[in-house]
């Protein structure tokens, strides 16, 4: 035997004979099977032992405002319950509840039992171990993941989500029950100010959170009405899914809490579209969305995502906030806890559009073939935000479908100055409502004249949001290129083609009337990360920094130099 191996060692003061279960449970001989060692993994309300090729999870004796584990039945019913949830995901793999016994004063495992013996002193899941090296984080941070993996996950969710139970679906779908729980996890929160996160965080957060609600009101009570709310997973991230060969394996769904399983799919889609960010994997958050969205018919689903983004990252948050002040865990495990927090809080913001509580607007400007329509979806995927395209909206106005090609002469039909005028126009408004509710939003257009530009950060003042210019830049030779393969390309949006791109460079004025503080160059010949990181720096720097209101200043002093 190697013995105990510790990943997690126990703090002291634990309540009533549980310390002197957990130490039994430490040792090798306590298991029928005689595991090589025994390795413990600490939650916020459980204690996990490796035991060989089984697992045992046995429940902290613990109170929370969302689960009770206080007393010996509580936790043998959420023991039950467990096992009973998982089922449907991970059949093979939880096999059932020991009771722990002392009947000679010496801790023993029992059999599996529906009912409490009358000598039970404790209750374990018993599991059959999954290969770590084949869970999703760890992949994810091998690299070894595909996007075709990603899909199939998204397919896999989707079948699950068709057959799960509805029976709730009013009770916990509706708009006045969503925004309880949001608000209420929003409130939970506030004892963490000045700790995990600031002030303006928490009032960024609770702004965006009401305007949300309010603006989509009926739209969550349609979901729930349509079917879109399940009793789903509730605990969706990547250490809870097992790529095996060709099998899917999702385990550890939420038993303690009906409410916290019960939501909109789309909610626990969120949950680990941001996990696959938090774990610096945005380019497969993308194909998990659509695909799941593609296959479920949901178009609705953009406009609910970031929503549900925010709000999962918040409950991680506060979740990592309570294990970094739990006395009985490690000072250094506390310590990563809180650092974990404080950045679930910070994704939590981008989601939301607002950095230091003020929601941003982004636009990214340039020529065609610049890239500005990827880069824009790929910031937008990064941080949360929708993206309204001139393009998209110039067809729309119009009755026709986004990939429905109209060309017309450099400055006439629908790309006439006046029609132009008429789209940004309703691009700023799209901007301006949705600033207002506390969500941030890019803008994906052109954007050749400081008039246009100067509309954009008037709007931003009037709504207190922080605003950046972003153009997009690349070498000629690659514009070319892109330009040549999306004539190629069926379904386009954008109708540009290289004459295009020459007048739109002759015409575009340069952005000097910008502060330089409020606009950043994005190069995206060979690639869009270093970019995005540099936006997300630089928006960081600015939201922190001087009022948008001298950024007009600036403007004023400069725009005389530039004519329409």
């Amino acid at each position: 035997m190697e013995g105990t191996r510790i990943c997690e060692p126990l703090g002291a003061g634990l309540p009533g004979a549980l310390p002197a279960v957990v130490a039994a449970m430490l040792e090798p001989h306590f298991y029928p099977h005689r595991p090589r060692d025994v390795e413990l993994v600490q939650t916020h309300i459980s204690w996990v032992f490796l035991a060989g090729e089984y697992v045992y999870k046995v429940k902290k004796p613990v109170r929370f405002v969302f689960v009770d584990a206080s007393t010996l039945e509580a936790r043998r019913r959420l023991c039950l319950e467990e096992v009973r949830l998982n089922q449907p995901l991970a059949p093979e793999i939880y096999l059932g509840v020991a009771a722990i016994v002392a009947p000679d004063g010496r801790f023993a495992l029992g059999g599996a039992t529906g009912e409490m013996p009358t000598d039970a002193v404790e209750y374990a899941v018993v599991m059959r171990r999954l290969p770590g090296e084949r869970m999703l984080d760890r992949l994810l941070n091998e690299g070894a993941v595909s996007v075709e993996q990603i899909e199939v996950i998204a397919r896999h969710l989707g079948q699950f989500y068709r057959s799960a139970s509805r029976e709730a679906a009013s009770r916990y779908g509706c708009a006045a029950a969503v925004a309880q729980m949001v608000m209420g996890n929003l409130a939970e929160c506030e004892r963490f100010e000045g700790y995990t996160l600031n002030r303006a965080q928490m009032k960024g957060l609770i702004r965006y959170a009401r305007g949300f609600l309010d603006q989509h009101w009926q739209l969550l009570n349609r979901r729930a009405h349509e079917g879109r709310v399940i009793e789903g997973h509730g605990d969706l991230r990547c250490e809870h899914i097992c790529l095996m060969g060709g099998r899917i394996v999702i385990f550890d769904c939420v038993e303690f809490s009906e409410r916290l399983r019960y939501g909109d799919a789309a909610c626990d889609v969120a949950f680990l579209a941001m996990d696959l960010e938090r774990l610096g994997a945005p380019h497969l958050a993308g194909p998990l969305c659509a695909t799941y969205a593609g296959i479920t018919d949901d178009a609705d689903f953009t406009r609910v995502l970031p929503f549900y983004e925010s709000y999962r990252a918040v409950v991680r948050a506060k979740v990592e906030s309570l294990r970094s002040l739990d006395s009985q865990v490690p000072r250094a495990e506390r310590d990563r806890a809180r650092a974990l927090a404080t950045r679930y809080f910070a994704m939590a913001c981008g989601y939301a559009g607002c950095y230091d509580g003020r929601p941003v607007v982004i636009v990214v400007c340039g020529a065609a073939g610049t890239g500005k329509s990827t880069f824009a979806r790929t910031l937008g995927n990064r941080m949360g935000l929708e993206v309204l395209n001139s393009d998209d909206v110039r067809k729309r106005m119009i009755g026709a479908s986004p990939t429905t090609p109209l060309k017309a002469p450099y400055g006439g039909g629908i790309y006439s100055q006046e029609f132009t005028q008429r789209t940004y126009d309703a691009l700023i408004l799209g901007a301006q409502q949705r600033i207002e509710i506390g969500a941030g939003v890019i803008l994906d257009a052109t954007f050749r004249h400081p008039g246009e530009r100067r509309r954009v950060l008037e709007a931003a003042v009037r709504t207190g949001a922080c605003a950046l210019f972003v153009e997009c830049r690349a070498d000629e030779s690659e514009v070319m290129r892109r330009l040549s393969e999306r004539s190629r390309r069926p379904g386009s949006v954008s109708d540009a083609d290289a004459a295009v791109y020459l007048r739109q460079v002759a015409d575009f004025v340069p952005l000097d009337e910008i502060a330089p503080e409020c606009r950043i160059v994005a190069d995206t010949t060979r690639g869009n990360d270093a970019a995005v990181l540099a936006v997300e720096r630089q928006l960081g720097r600015l939201c922190a920094s001087k009022p948008l209101h001298e950024a007009i200043a600036y403007d004023e002093q400069h725009s005389g130099c530039h004519s329409l």
